[in-house]
C-alpha cells in the first residue's frame, strides 16, 4: 500500500501561463476533457476538474484501474467552466477540501497557484519549498515562443529562421520582407499552446503580399504578447522529449512522436522513433533542463522539435505537465514494469458511429479491454456528445502490437485509419 501523502490534482489547464487572451472556444475545448485527470487519482486524493465527471465515466475508470473511486474526492462544476480551476473551487466552496490535503499538484505553475500555496501552506508538488517569483518569471518566459527561441539559441541549439513582432503593423512589415525569399511562414501567438493562435502564410505574389497577410491575420484583437514568426519548414517528424527536473538533477521521462492536424496537437506515439537525430534531441533536452534546474524550476517539462532532411529545430517548450504526461502515467499504470512502455493516443473527430457505452462494449467484445492481451485500448474521456471527439489510449507490450490494436480500435469507433 502506498504511504505517500494525499494530494490535490488541480486541472488548471486554462492558465495564463499557457495562453494569452484565449477565445471562449479554446477555453471550452481545453476544459471538456479534464475528467481524464481521474485516471491519475489514488485513494485519498482530490481531483479538481473544469467539466462534470459523469457517474458512468467514474465507474469505467474504477473497474479499469481497480480503483475505489468512493475514496477519491472529485470537485467538478455542474457545467463546463472556462475559468481557472481555483475559481471553480471558490465557487463551489471547496477550499477546505484542498487545504485538508498536504500536497497540491497543479497542471501548470501560475500566479493563482503560487499565491494559493503561499496562503494555505500546502506543498506545491514537486517543490520541497515554495518557489519564489523568479521561478514563475522563468516559467512564463520560456512558455512563450520568443522566450524559448531566445533561450535555446543562447545555448547554441538550432531554431528556424524567424523573429518577433510586438504589433500587427510591425508583423506585416516584417513578414513582407521575410517572405521575399521563402515560400511560407508560420505565425504563432507568442504565448499560446496546443496550436492555438498558429497560422501558416504563403508568400504568393509580392504585389499583393501585405494585403493577403492582413487578410490571414484577420481583424481580432492584437495579443499583448505579440507574435513570433518562423520559416515554415518541410518537416519529416515532430518528436518531443519530456523530461523531469528533480532536486538531484534532470532525467528523461519519456519520448514521443507528436501527431498534429493543421499544426495543432492531437496525439502521439511513444516512444519516439530513433531517427538519425535522436541522440542530439536528447542532449538538447538535457541542456534545456539544466538551464531550468539552475533557475529553480522543478517538475515536468518538454522540448518539442521539428526534424527535416538535414537537421532539426526546436519549435517550443512546455514547462509544465503536458497532454502526454498523463497518458504516459496511465500507460505505466496499465503496463507496470514495461521500460519503455509502448503506446499510441489520439483525439479524433467521430462521424456516425457508436455512443460511449456501445464503444466500450465493442472494445470489450474484441478482447481489447483484457489486461493480459498483447495490447489494450482505453477511452480516456467521454466527450463524444459535447465536442464530437473520441479520445483513446492504446498500450501494449511492443510497438507492433500497439499499432495493430490501434487500427482495430479505430474500426470499432468508426474512425478512418490514417
Amino acid at each position: 500500500m502506498s504511504t505517500r501523502p494525499s494530494r490535490t490534482i488541480l486541472a488548471n489547464i486554462n492558465s495564463d501561463t499557457m495562453a494569452e487572451h484565449p477565445t471562449d472556444r479554446y477555453l471550452r475545448a481545453m476544459a471538456l476533457p479534464t475528467p481524464r485527470m481521474l485516471w491519475e487519482a489514488e485513494p485519498g486524493d482530490c481531483v479538481v476538474l473544469l467539466a462534470p465527471c459523469p457517474p458512468h465515466f467514474r465507474d469505467y475508470v474504477a473497474r479499469t484501474l481497480g480503483l475505489d473511486v468512493d475514496r477519491v474526492d472529485v470537485v467538478a462544476p455542474p457545467e463546463t467552466a472556462t475559468v481557472h480551476a481555483l475559481d471553480v473551487v471558490d465557487a463551489l466552496g471547496a477550499t477546505g477540501r484542498l487545504t485538508g490535503r498536504p500536497v497540491l499538484e497543479p497542471f501548470a505553475l501560475d500566479r493563482p497557484v503560487l499565491e494559493f500555496a503561499r496562503r494555505t501552506g500546502v506543498q506545491l508538488y514537486p517543490y520541497s519549498a515554495c518557489p519564489d517569483n523568479s521561478v514563475l518569471d522563468t516559467v512564463r518566459r520560456v512558455n512563450t515562443k520568443s522566450g524559448i527561441r531566445e533561450t535555446v539559441a543562447a545555448l547554441g541549439l538550432p531554431v528556424a529562421d524567424g523573429g518577433f513582432a510586438a504589433t500587427r503593423d510591425r508583423l506585416v512589415e516584417k513578414l513582407v520582407a521575410f517572405l521575399s525569399d521563402r515560400p511560407a511562414a508560420i505565425v504563432k501567438t507568442d504565448r499560446s499552446s496546443t496550436g492555438f493562435g498558429n497560422l501558416v502564410i504563403e508568400a504568393g505574389a509580392p504585389a499583393s503580399r501585405a494585403r493577403r497577410i492582413q487578410e490571414v491575420l484577420g481583424n481580432g484583437p492584437d495579443p499583448a504578447c505579440g507574435w513570433t514568426f518562423e520559416e515554415y519548414l518541410p518537416l519529416t517528424a515532430s518528436p518531443s522529449m519530456e523530461m523531469l527536473c528533480e532536486d538531484a538533477g534532470v532525467r528523461e521521462y519519456y519520448s514521443c512522436d507528436q501527431r498534429t492536424v493543421n499544426n495543432a496537437w492531437t496525439g502521439m506515439v511513444a516512444p519516439a522513433a530513433e531517427g538519425p537525430w535522436h541522440g542530439e534531441l536528447r542532449k538538447a533536452a538535457v541542456l534545456v533542463g539544466n538551464w531550468l534546474h539552475a533557475r529553480g524550476y522543478r517538475g515536468i517539462f518538454d522540448v518539442d522539435y521539428g526534424t527535416y532532411d538535414g537537421g532539426y529545430v526546436i519549435t517550443e517548450a512546455n514547462v509544465r505537465v503536458t497532454g502526454g504526461t498523463y497518458l504516459e502515467r496511465l500507460a505505466r499504470r496499465l503496463r507496470p514494469g514495461d521500460a519503455p512502455v509502448h503506446w499510441r493516443a489520439d483525439s479524433r473527430p467521430g462521424g456516425p458511429g457508436p455512443g460511449f457505452a456501445e464503444a466500450l462494449r465493442r472494445i470489450e467484445a474484441a478482447g481489447l479491454a483484457d489486461p493480459s492481451a498483447a495490447a489494450r485500448a482505453v477511452l480516456t474521456a467521454d466527450t463524444r456528445e459535447t465536442d464530437g471527439k473520441w479520445r483513446y489510449l492504446v498500450v501494449g507490450r511492443d510497438a507492433e502490437s500497439v499499432a495493430a490494436a490501434e487500427r482495430e480500435t479505430e474500426a470499432l469507433l468508426g474512425l478512418d485509419s490514417g
